[in-house]
Protein backbone atom coordinates (compact mmCIF):
# COMPACT_ATOMS: atom_id res chain seq x y z
CA UNK A 1 0.00 0.00 0.00
CA UNK A 2 2.85 2.38 0.84
CA UNK A 3 4.44 1.68 -2.56
CA UNK A 4 1.15 2.53 -4.29
CA UNK A 5 0.85 5.79 -2.36
CA UNK A 6 4.45 6.71 -3.18
CA UNK A 7 3.92 5.97 -6.91
CA UNK A 8 0.70 8.01 -6.91
CA UNK A 9 2.50 11.00 -5.44
CA UNK A 10 5.12 10.78 -8.18
CA UNK A 11 2.84 10.02 -11.14
CA UNK A 12 -0.20 12.28 -10.61
CA UNK A 13 1.69 15.60 -10.78
CA UNK A 14 3.38 14.53 -14.02
CA UNK A 15 0.04 13.72 -15.69
CA UNK A 16 -1.04 17.35 -15.55
CA UNK A 17 2.41 18.88 -15.90
CA UNK A 18 1.62 20.20 -19.38
CA UNK A 19 -1.08 22.57 -18.06
CA UNK A 20 0.19 26.11 -18.65
CA UNK A 21 -0.77 28.37 -15.75
CA UNK A 22 1.71 31.17 -16.42
CA UNK A 23 4.39 32.43 -14.05
CA UNK A 24 4.17 31.65 -10.34
CA UNK A 25 3.13 34.40 -7.95
CA UNK A 26 5.80 35.51 -5.50
CA UNK A 27 5.18 36.64 -1.91
CA UNK A 28 4.19 40.30 -1.91
CA UNK A 29 3.08 40.35 -5.58
CA UNK A 30 0.00 42.36 -6.43
CA UNK A 31 -2.16 40.03 -8.47
CA UNK A 32 -4.68 41.26 -11.03
CA UNK A 33 -8.01 39.55 -11.43
CA UNK A 34 -7.03 38.76 -15.03
CA UNK A 35 -3.87 36.89 -13.93
CA UNK A 36 -5.78 35.03 -11.24
CA UNK A 37 -8.61 34.07 -13.62
CA UNK A 38 -6.09 32.85 -16.22
CA UNK A 39 -4.76 30.30 -13.73
CA UNK A 40 -8.25 29.14 -12.71
CA UNK A 41 -9.39 28.85 -16.34
CA UNK A 42 -6.36 26.66 -17.12
CA UNK A 43 -7.14 24.39 -14.18
CA UNK A 44 -10.86 24.30 -15.03
CA UNK A 45 -9.94 22.98 -18.47
CA UNK A 46 -8.28 19.98 -16.86
CA UNK A 47 -10.65 19.09 -14.05
CA UNK A 48 -13.83 21.11 -14.55
CA UNK A 49 -17.21 20.04 -15.83
CA UNK A 50 -18.40 21.88 -18.90
CA UNK A 51 -21.89 23.38 -18.57
CA UNK A 52 -24.34 24.69 -21.17
CA UNK A 53 -23.38 28.32 -20.51
CA UNK A 54 -19.78 27.49 -21.49
CA UNK A 55 -20.96 26.46 -24.96
CA UNK A 56 -23.75 28.87 -25.89
CA UNK A 57 -22.83 31.33 -28.63
CA UNK A 58 -21.17 31.27 -32.04
CA UNK A 59 -18.04 29.24 -32.67
CA UNK A 60 -15.65 29.24 -35.63
CA UNK A 61 -15.13 25.49 -36.05
CA UNK A 62 -12.52 23.89 -38.27
CA UNK A 63 -12.41 20.19 -39.09
CA UNK A 64 -9.12 18.66 -40.15
CA UNK A 65 -8.60 15.57 -42.27
CA UNK A 66 -5.38 13.97 -43.35
CA UNK A 67 -4.99 13.26 -47.03
CA UNK A 68 -7.18 14.73 -49.70
CA UNK A 69 -10.84 14.79 -48.75
CA UNK A 70 -12.80 16.31 -51.61
CA UNK A 71 -15.04 18.32 -49.27
CA UNK A 72 -11.99 20.01 -47.76
CA UNK A 73 -10.46 21.05 -51.11
CA UNK A 74 -10.74 24.73 -52.04
CA UNK A 75 -12.54 23.83 -55.28
CA UNK A 76 -15.38 22.38 -53.17
CA UNK A 77 -15.57 25.27 -50.68
CA UNK A 78 -13.10 23.91 -48.13
CA UNK A 79 -10.00 25.72 -46.93
CA UNK A 80 -7.66 23.33 -48.74
CA UNK A 81 -4.27 22.16 -47.55
CA UNK A 82 -3.01 23.57 -44.25
CA UNK A 83 0.34 25.14 -45.18
CA UNK A 84 2.65 22.51 -46.65
CA UNK A 85 1.42 19.91 -44.18
CA UNK A 86 -0.59 16.71 -44.43
CA UNK A 87 -3.93 18.11 -43.26
CA UNK A 88 -6.79 19.69 -45.17
CA UNK A 89 -9.37 21.84 -43.40
CA UNK A 90 -12.93 23.08 -43.64
CA UNK A 91 -14.36 25.90 -41.51
CA UNK A 92 -17.89 26.91 -40.58
CA UNK A 93 -19.75 28.86 -37.90
CA UNK A 94 -21.44 26.67 -35.28
CA UNK A 95 -24.32 28.42 -33.46
CA UNK A 96 -25.47 27.04 -30.10
CA UNK A 97 -28.63 28.68 -28.76
CA UNK A 98 -31.27 28.13 -26.10
CA UNK A 99 -34.94 29.03 -25.80
CA UNK A 100 -35.01 28.65 -21.99
CA UNK A 101 -32.60 28.43 -19.07
CA UNK A 102 -33.24 24.77 -18.23
CA UNK A 103 -30.27 22.45 -18.57
CA UNK A 104 -29.85 20.92 -22.03
CA UNK A 105 -30.35 17.51 -20.45
CA UNK A 106 -33.89 18.54 -19.42
CA UNK A 107 -34.58 20.83 -22.37
CA UNK A 108 -32.34 20.23 -25.41
CA UNK A 109 -30.72 23.32 -26.96
CA UNK A 110 -30.37 24.14 -30.66
CA UNK A 111 -27.30 23.77 -32.84
CA UNK A 112 -26.73 24.75 -36.46
CA UNK A 113 -23.69 25.14 -38.66
CA UNK A 114 -23.45 27.21 -41.84
CA UNK A 115 -21.15 24.80 -43.69
CA UNK A 116 -21.54 21.14 -44.55
CA UNK A 117 -18.80 18.66 -43.60
CA UNK A 118 -17.43 20.45 -40.57
CA UNK A 119 -19.13 18.42 -37.82
CA UNK A 120 -20.56 15.63 -39.99
CA UNK A 121 -19.75 14.03 -43.35
CA UNK A 122 -23.42 13.28 -43.90
CA UNK A 123 -24.73 16.77 -44.78
CA UNK A 124 -26.53 17.32 -41.46
CA UNK A 125 -26.32 21.00 -40.50
CA UNK A 126 -28.82 21.49 -37.65
CA UNK A 127 -30.60 19.85 -34.76
CA UNK A 128 -30.63 19.87 -30.97
CA UNK A 129 -28.01 19.00 -28.39
CA UNK A 130 -27.79 17.79 -24.82
CA UNK A 131 -24.72 18.01 -22.63
CA UNK A 132 -24.12 15.06 -20.33
CA UNK A 133 -20.87 15.09 -18.40
CA UNK A 134 -18.38 16.49 -20.88
CA UNK A 135 -20.03 14.86 -23.87
CA UNK A 136 -21.91 16.96 -26.43
CA UNK A 137 -24.72 14.74 -27.80
CA UNK A 138 -26.28 15.83 -31.10
CA UNK A 139 -29.72 14.95 -32.42
CA UNK A 140 -31.83 15.68 -35.49
CA UNK A 141 -35.51 15.01 -36.22
CA UNK A 142 -34.71 11.30 -36.72
CA UNK A 143 -32.95 10.83 -33.37
CA UNK A 144 -29.39 10.51 -32.13
CA UNK A 145 -26.55 11.54 -34.45
CA UNK A 146 -23.33 11.35 -32.45
CA UNK A 147 -21.68 12.22 -29.18
CA UNK A 148 -18.57 14.40 -29.12
CA UNK A 149 -16.09 14.39 -26.26
CA UNK A 150 -15.30 18.01 -25.37
CA UNK A 151 -11.88 19.07 -24.20
CA UNK A 152 -11.30 22.69 -23.20
CA UNK A 153 -8.11 23.94 -24.82
CA UNK A 154 -8.57 27.40 -23.28
CA UNK A 155 -11.49 29.48 -22.02
CA UNK A 156 -12.32 30.32 -25.66
CA UNK A 157 -11.29 27.16 -27.55
CA UNK A 158 -12.59 23.58 -27.49
CA UNK A 159 -11.61 20.30 -29.14
CA UNK A 160 -14.40 17.94 -30.27
CA UNK A 161 -13.78 14.27 -30.99
CA UNK A 162 -16.49 11.65 -31.48
CA UNK A 163 -17.22 9.19 -28.71
CA UNK A 164 -16.59 5.72 -30.03
CA UNK A 165 -19.87 3.86 -30.05
CA UNK A 166 -22.28 2.36 -32.55
CA UNK A 167 -24.75 5.25 -32.14
CA UNK A 168 -22.73 7.58 -34.42
CA UNK A 169 -25.36 7.75 -37.17
CA UNK A 170 -24.23 11.18 -38.42
CA UNK A 171 -20.71 10.17 -39.58
CA UNK A 172 -18.95 12.69 -37.34
CA UNK A 173 -15.61 14.22 -38.28
CA UNK A 174 -12.88 13.11 -35.90
CA UNK A 175 -10.83 16.30 -35.47
CA UNK A 176 -12.78 19.54 -34.89
CA UNK A 177 -11.36 22.59 -33.14
CA UNK A 178 -13.72 25.48 -32.32
CA UNK A 179 -12.96 28.98 -31.11
CA UNK A 180 -15.65 31.26 -29.67
CA UNK A 181 -16.56 34.23 -31.84
CA UNK A 182 -16.74 37.32 -29.65
CA UNK A 183 -19.44 39.70 -30.83
CA UNK A 184 -18.49 43.35 -31.20
CA UNK A 185 -21.32 45.28 -29.58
Amino acid sequence: MKKFLFLSILIIPSIYSDVETGPDFEPGDLVTAQAFNFKFDALKGVVGEIVDADLLGNWACTSYKDGEDFSHLEANGGNGQVGNGNFYSNTGTLSLTEADTESSLNSPKNWSIDRDDVLFDSGIVQGTFSLLGNIFYTFDDQGSLAGFDIKLLSNSKIFLSPVNNSQNRGLPNSIVICEIIVSEE
